[in-house]
């Protein structure tokens, strides 16, 4: 899932779909596989509760 910022423009974070963060922000918009791929490779935030980044197979 893809975390906006307040203005909507803006990537704030990624979240698996399963996270409690995520549903707890408001925030949140379901993604595919490969937005979220792209978002986590420009560097966006992953969630530190979640780990979408190890879900997806990215590792630092």
């Amino acid at each position: 899932m893809i975390q906006y910022g307040l203005n909507r423009s803006n990537i704030d974070a990624m979240h698996t779909g399963d996270c409690w963060a995520a549903a707890k922000s408001g925030r949140c918009r379901p993604a595919t596989r490969q937005q979220a791929l792209d978002a986590l490779r420009r560097q966006v935030r992953a969630c530190p509760h979640c780990r979408p980044d190890t879900a997806l197979g990215i590792l630092e």
